[in-house]
């Protein structure tokens, strides 16, 4: 059957694709990953089941909570938070595309601290102890970090 096409103006059988086509999808791909600040290869791997399975692991080795939460960063609701979690790359994957799979790269927080974690109002050290603590079993995250920040003011 033939169909005429918005790209080209032409008419072609609907089993084709036209050529100008298939250039706006790739320049239209280009575009959105340029946006955002993402490489094709970033998203792939987003969208990998080596990457699901490892932000599963994460998530597990959290318990499920917000790190922040936990240890009483910023403005927490609640110390258990279970709502709207992600995991979060501590160094991003433009910056470290080789850490991409790494346990230890990886926290999970809710929506909020997400946020100020990647615009470093949350510094990457604090992640990567929080992480550490969880990794090795600690609950009272918010202690910890208060004992941890008072002994690196006094050095």
């Amino acid at each position: 059957m033939l169909k005429a096409c918005r790209y080209c103006g032409r008419v072609h059988d609907e089993t084709i694709t036209c050529p100008q086509l298939r250039d706006h999808k790739e320049s239209r791909k280009r575009y959105k990953n340029s946006h955002r600040g993402r490489k094709e290869d970033e998203d792939t791997f987003r969208s990998s089941t080596r990457w699901k399975k490892t932000r599963d692991l994460a998530y597990r080795r959290d318990r499920g909570l917000c790190l922040c939460c936990l240890a009483g960063i910023g403005d927490t609701r609640a110390k258990y938070n279970t709502e709207s979690l992600e995991v979060h790359h501590i160094a991003p994957l433009r910056e470290n595309y080789e850490e991409r799979g790494s346990l230890d790269n990886l926290i999970t927080v809710c929506r909020e601290h997400h946020n100020k974690c990647e615009s470093g109002e949350i510094s990457r050290e604090i992640q990567r102890r929080l992480v550490e603590w969880s990794d090795r079993g600690y609950i009272d995250l918010k202690e910890r970090l208060e004992l941890y920040l008072h002994t690196k003011d006094n050095e």
